[in-house]
């Protein structure tokens, strides 16, 4: 990958500094209404192209930077892996380009605070320290927020473009419904309060203050060796309980507290919140979820529809003493179902 030099990151101190950072590195107009951002480098120096794309090109430095934000995600990988990689990558880069040149075409743009906003959920999504991890790999903020831009532009075409004519009908819920009822089968489940403590002395102190009235919640917060903040399970299938814990709940009725259990984690105390009968989400309860599943797969489907057709009429010319350097591996053979330059060679990834 390329070893030139990138720009150091820009430290964000607050927000109208971060605002004018955006504005500075990505091109955007300062002056006028929902200022719009540049989502692709203005110039790439031609011995850093590695391909035109419908004769738009496509630098070393935008492959590099792929690769080293997957590099922050994935440590340590095999060879085999890496051309696999390598293969998914360079995909990912040609695929978002096409469609991020299809929403210009279509007149859509991302405007300065749009991408703020993109920017912020990204880092809320991000490990800790990103922006440290950016530079310790070599990626200039620059070009993620280039790429952040890019991928909220790619939404922006989706909604425009292919999500508003996805359409699930009733019938296609209920199918749905009725071909995947273990999915809404719900098994009697026990919903129960739990501490266990140590020592018998203990065991004392949490019978004592449960007797003397204290909520179960707070003795088990106060006493609880091992247990979340109140106690309580939520529901547990009961199936997946032990014989004894569950002879000690199915004995008690709502409220009531057990007598102590001994095992080798130490001595337990539950209350039993209640138990749940087994049941079958309905239909009618469902729809709504259903409806939404459904929906988004028959978006995916319509946008990789979109994208193959863009991808069917693209022209591609590469550059081919830095095809290897992305995983492009060439074969001196015709395909006429994908134009490629005026020389027709496809292009195989391993």
């Amino acid at each position: 990958m390329s070893d030139s030099k990138r720009p150091e990151p820009v430290r964000m101190r607050a927000p109208a500094v971060f605002a004018w950072a955006l504005a500075v590195l990505l091109g955007v107009t300062v002056c006028g209404c929902a200022p719009t951002v540049e989502v692709t480098p203005h110039e790439v120096p031609p011995d850093q192209v590695v391909m035109f794309l419908n004769a738009e090109p496509i630098s070393l430095e935008e492959f590099d930077s792929e690769f080293r934000l997957m590099a922050i995600h994935y440590s340590a990988v095999t060879e085999t892996q890496m051309r696999v990689i390598k293969r998914h990558l360079f995909d990912q880069v040609v695929d978002r380009r096409l469609l991020v040149q299809k929403a210009l075409a279509l007149g859509l743009k991302v405007d300065r605070l749009e991408l703020e906003r993109a920017l912020q959920a990204s880092l809320r999504d991000a490990p800790p320290g990103y922006l440290d991890l950016l530079k310790e790999e070599g990626v200039s903020e620059e070009s993620w927020r280039r790429k952040v831009a890019q991928e909220f532009l790619v939404r922006k075409l989706a909604d425009h473009e292919v999500n508003g004519k996805a359409q699930v009908s009733s019938a296609e819920i209920e199918s749905y419904y009725w071909s995947h009822l273990g999915e809404y089968w719900k098994p009697e489940a026990v919903r129960a309060r739990h501490l266990v403590v140590q020592t018998f002395r203990e065991l004392m102190e949490a019978q004592k203050r449960l007797t003397a009235g204290e909520p179960f919640v707070k003795v088990a917060a106060a006493l609880s060796a091992v247990t979340n903040e109140d106690g309580d399970w939520g529901y547990l299938p009961r199936e997946g309980l032990s014989q004894a814990y569950a002879r000690c709940l199915l004995a008690l009725k709502p409220g009531e507290v057990s007598k102590p259990l001994k095992d080798g984690f130490g001595w337990h105390l539950f209350q039993l919140v209640e138990i749940r009968p087994t049941s079958m989400r309905q239909l009618k309860d469902v729809k709504a979820e259903i409806r939404d599943l459904l929906l988004k797969r028959e978006q995916d489907r319509l946008f990789l529809q979109y994208l193959a057709e863009l991808k069917r009429t693209a022209t591609v010319k590469v550059n081919r003493d830095l095809a290897s350097v992305v995983g492009i591996v060439w074969e001196e053979t015709v395909d006429h179902a994908k134009p490629v330059a005026k020389k027709k060679r496809r292009i195989r990834r391993p």
